[in-house]
């Protein structure tokens, strides 16, 4: 045992049939130091990494160490050691299938449960640390749950002992992999400890709690509850000075925000500063996670003069020109949900924000999410005609169209709600079709999604107003998907087809084109419709 200490020893140990001989002594011998000497050899040489796979493999190895930790009338200290070996070869995920066949599940639960209810605090340490082990593996996780352990885990979370609480938080966290179990453990009543622990100095302890919340939150039924106990605490995390620790505060923020109902709760309890000072970080996954929060927040109308005073909106935008990806699509998206409101779209006009969601709508190298959020934003300051000189200044119309050869359906929806916006002001009209605007237009139109087709009708009724550019609609072949409108039930989608239509053949040129391409009967159907608008144009 003293020997094994020492790593260098470890391999000799192994080579010279050592495990075996530690082995013969802890099912053999009567002598109960002899058998906790042997179990903490074996324990201390399966911390090597190199050796965990050839122990298990050795012969009865496994079944005696889990034969023991079962034997209920084993000596106490001997079951730890051989619960401590079980979890130092349950490192090695290649071992946890010949480890859970032999009942150690069971058996470390038992004893995990003597640790919570007779107050045995190393048994307990040393069961949770094999069981996290083992919980890492998707397939044995249901196994532990139904064997009872988040209940023991969560009392021996509640010790003071600092080592026993970050393995029981450990384990817990391995069980909540899986969300179908973060609920029960919030159930179980492992907010309190961890509210009690985020107290700590500890920033190993302090890491584990974080991470605990993160993953909690992420689960719907719970995050009003972890709100209502944990908020202020998590609030103090955003300040506590350790990255990894901030990063998942930003992260578990983000997760509750996405209720609009914690919105007061959160703002009561002044967390908006600490987290837009997240947004300033350096490290570029902790301002990504507090942007998708910010974002979150954004979308609460009520609360966007709050965010804006707070100077919430120069931290967005520089992230929009940051190289991560959480940064760019929940930057792009704070500002789209900002975007929503006259007054707020002022400020991010003059924030500077057009440009670089421009930048982001046209780089092919971006991923997908961002561009999309990036071609909302666009089309929400569109929505207002004071902005369409700056964003089309800007290169948006070159942008857009680009993005409207994505396959992704969203995409395409938000820039035909872009060019829509702009078709709407006939100041836009020269510049649209210049620009060669036209044909993305009628590409959107072939779209198969509904909504796709209201918006890039409407773009084309907009641009058909102007005189000289009826013509060049219909030459170009809007003829032909717009007849194919007409025989849409959506009426949003009939209204913008028949005022197109209507536009359009107030041209001499078209007349003929548009009685050609099969349009008339159709039309007449309209003409009964009990739209009104519809049955005028």
């Amino acid at each position: 045992a003293d020997l094994s200490t020492h790593e260098e020893m470890h391999d000799r140990i192994v080579k010279k049939g050592g495990i075996k001989t530690l082995m013969r002594l802890l099912t053999n011998s009567r002598d109960v130091e002899a058998q906790r000497f042997a179990a903490l050899a074996v324990a201390n040489t399966s911390s090597s990494e190199l050796h965990r796979s050839e122990i298990a493999k050795q012969e009865d190895a496994l079944m005696n160490l889990v034969d023991y930790v079962r034997g209920g009338d084993a000596d106490p200290v001997g079951r730890r050691y051989c619960a401590m070996a079980i979890g130092n070869l349950a490192a090695e995920p290649e071992n946890h299938e010949s480890i859970v066949k032999l009942g150690a599940i069971d058996a470390l639960i038992m004893l995990l449960k003597r640790g919570a209810s007779e107050q045995d605090l190393e048994s307990g340490r040393y069961a949770a640390f094999a069981i996290s082990n083992l919980a890492a593996n998707a397939n044995h996780r249901g196994q532990i749950v139904d064997e009872g352990a988040i209940e023991p885990l969560v009392v021996l979370a509640c010790a003071e002992d600092l080592l026993l609480q970050r393995r029981s938080l450990a384990a817990l966290r391995g069980i909540c992999i899986n969300p179908r179990y973060r609920t029960a453990v919030v159930q179980h009543g492992i907010l309190d400890p961890l509210v009690l622990m985020a107290r700590s100095d500890n920033a190993d302890l302090l890491r584990e709690v974080a991470a605990a919340l993160n993953c909690l939150s992420s689960v719907a039924d719970n995050k009003e509850e972890i709100s209502d106990r944990a908020i202020s605490t998590i609030i103090a995390l955003l300040l506590s000075g350790d990255s990894e620790v901030e990063r998942h505060a930003c992260c578990t923020v983000a997760n509750l925000v996405e209720m609009i109902e914690i919105h007061p709760r959160f703002l009561e309890e002044r967390g908006l500063p600490p987290l837009i000072a997240m947004s300033v970080s350096e490290d570029l996954n902790c301002k990504g996670e507090a942007s998708r929060a910010i974002a979150n927040l954004a979308a609460n109308a009520e609360i966007q003069d709050v965010l804006l005073g707070e100077g919430a909106l120069d931290p967005m935008v520089d992230a929009l020109e940051k190289d991560e990806l959480n940064c760019q699509r929940f930057a792009a998206l704070c500002i789209a949900n900002m975007a929503t409101t006259m007054k707020s779209q002022i400020q991010v006009v003059q924030a500077g924000a057009i440009h670089p969601l421009v930048s982001i709508v046209i780089n092919n190298n971006i991923q997908l999410e961002p561009r999309r959020y990036a071609a909302l934003a666009l089309a929400n300051l569109a929505a207002t005609s004071a902005n369409h000189p700056a964003i089309l200044d800007a290169g948006a119309l070159e942008a857009l169209f680009c993005l409207s050869n994505s396959p992704d359906t969203m995409s395409q929806y938000y820039v035909s709600c872009a060019l829509a916006n702009f078709g709407s002001n006939v100041q836009n009209h020269k510049r649209i079709v210049e620009e060669g605007g036209i044909q993305p237009i009628i590409t959107l139109s072939y779209s198969s999604d509904p909504d796709i087709h209201q918006q890039a009708a409407a773009a084309l009724r907009g641009l058909s107003v102007s005189d000289d550019i009826k013509v060049k609609v219909v030459q170009e072949g809007a003829l032909e998907p717009l007849s194919r409108l007409l025989l849409s039930s959506d009426l949003d989608i009939l209204r913008e087809v028949t005022a197109c239509f209507c536009n359009l053949s107030q041209s001499e040129e078209n007349k003929f084109e548009i009685a050609k391409c099969g349009v008339v009967p159709p039309l007449i159907t309209h003409m009964q419709s009990e739209d009104m608008f519809i049955a005028s144009q």
